[in-house]
């Protein structure tokens, strides 16, 4: 459970208990103390409210990570086991508290029918569109509070166009609807000095920085990965020890380049980007031959690739097995962009042999989608010399957010996330 309240949020609590929002919205970077806050505003709410019972909304990316973000410290701050029955509810004082996952275009659904006399939005940025426009309309039951927390997205998100901008409307009567508060990290005084300058030194520059440590709704804009530089992220080659696991990377492509990346895995987990080929114009079993070729008697983890499933198919004839890469490309760029920030020892987590020349040229000019007036936004790397950052991307993501085989065991300090 967290220890005695900071400053800014005895100050939204404060406020709230004077001025009474209808909507509070607490927004800004990761670790800032906003979700503890949410959580004692809801224990008031749901227990100060009367008989009969009532039902209220809890909203989340997922199930999992409402019970993560909201439901455990619920449990800790009062004192007591919270277990979510077979529908996603729990009973707090006379009422039920109804919870909803939110990442699917049909996830709003459950909602429909039920009066809430209070809905707490966990991450809302991440709610799909229609389960918030649900939500919203559920939340007809007097007295009700709506109370959200989120960390940043993109400028021109729904919930900063249409929410957190009209911070500070009132209705005819004078009654504060909207309340929205920023924090940043350092407004949480229960993280030491030493923890901060770590998250600090480790989160990558640009948007990732902008959004996590200073709590900016910014645009993802110009270079992908500022943190690259030549200096630190390339190395002479040198004999890669036979212990080391070995991984290759695929993306298909005739017209496009066809890409191959071959990759190393120290003991430390840090990744060796060694080889690398580019062709286009080229027929398959021309590639495969030269694949071939490379490797030599070299042995590997996995490769990983692009889906075409009929490429896949015939590199498989041809000896070259594959496995389907997780292309989920906002976490792929977040692993990699992790990555190249320096570690505890003063070096990033992935290295390339100088040796290989297309690679590093391309992830110098790989940038983001800019933003056309009037166009929806999209955060997404601009389609033009990315080939080689898409199969470092697939490599780095089978890693570090796995649906590999794992590293073999005693490879020390490496961590592979858990499976999500």
């Amino acid at each position: 459970m967290q220890g005695p309240l900071c400053d800014k949020q005895w100050d939204v609590i404060h406020f709230f208990n004077h001025e009474h929002p209808s909507h509070l919205i607490l927004h800004g970077s990761v670790r800032s103390g906003k979700t503890h806050v949410n959580n004692l505003l809801w224990i008031s709410h749901v227990y100060d409210m009367p008989k009969p019972r009532k039902d209220l909304i809890l909203t989340g990316y997922t199930i999992g990570s409402i019970e993560r973000n909201v439901v455990k410290p619920l449990a800790d701050i009062i004192g007591r086991n919270i277990t979510l029955d077979q529908f996603g509810r729990f009973d707090m004082g006379y009422h039920k508290v109804n919870c909803f996952g939110t990442n699917t275009e049909t996830a709003y659904k459950p909602m429909q029918g039920m009066t809430a006399y209070g809905w707490y939005g966990n991450e809302v940025s991440t709610h799909h569109a229609n389960s918030i426009t649900e939500a919203w309309q559920r939340c007809s039951g007097d007295g009700h509070v709506v109370l959200w927390d989120s960390n940043p997205d993109h400028p021109y998100h729904p919930v900063k166009i249409n929410n957190i901008d009209h911070s500070g409307l009132r209705n005819e009567t004078g009654r504060l609807l909207i309340h929205a508060v920023h924090f940043q990290l350092e407004d949480n005084e229960t993280l030491s000095a030493e923890y901060i300058a770590t998250i600090k030194r480790t989160t990558p520059q640009g948007m990732w920085y902008d959004r996590r440590i200073k709590g900016l709704w910014v645009a993802a804009e110009g270079a992908i990965y500022e943190s690259f530089h030549r200096d630190k992220h390339m190395c002479k080659p040198f004999k890669i020890p036979d212990d080391w696991q070995r991984i290759r990377g695929i993306d298909f492509g005739t017209i496009h380049p066809f890409v191959m990346l071959w990759g190393a895995i120290d003991p430390d987990g840090r990744l060796y980007i060694y080889r690398e080929y580019y062709r286009t114009n080229t027929l398959i079993k021309d590639h495969a031959e030269k694949i071939k070729a490379l490797s030599g008697k070299e042995k590997y983890l996995w490769t990983i690739s692009d889906h075409d499933a009929q490429e896949r198919l015939e590199y498989e004839y041809l000896d070259i097995s594959t496995k389907r890469a997780n292309k989920t490309v906002k976490l792929g760029l977040d692993l990699v962009a992790q990555r190249m920030v320096d570690q505890i020892d003063g070096r990033p987590r992935v290295m390339i042999f100088d040796t290989c020349t297309e690679l590093p040229r391309q992830i110098g000019v790989y940038r983001w989608l800019p933003y056309e007036e009037g166009k929806p936004y999209k955060e997404e790397p601009l389609k033009v010399d990315d080939d080689g950052p898409d199969v470092l991307r697939y490599m780095i993501t089978e890693i570090d957010f796995s649906s590999a085989p794992q590293i073999k065991p005693g490879f020390r300090g490496y961590r592979p996330r858990p499976r999500r």
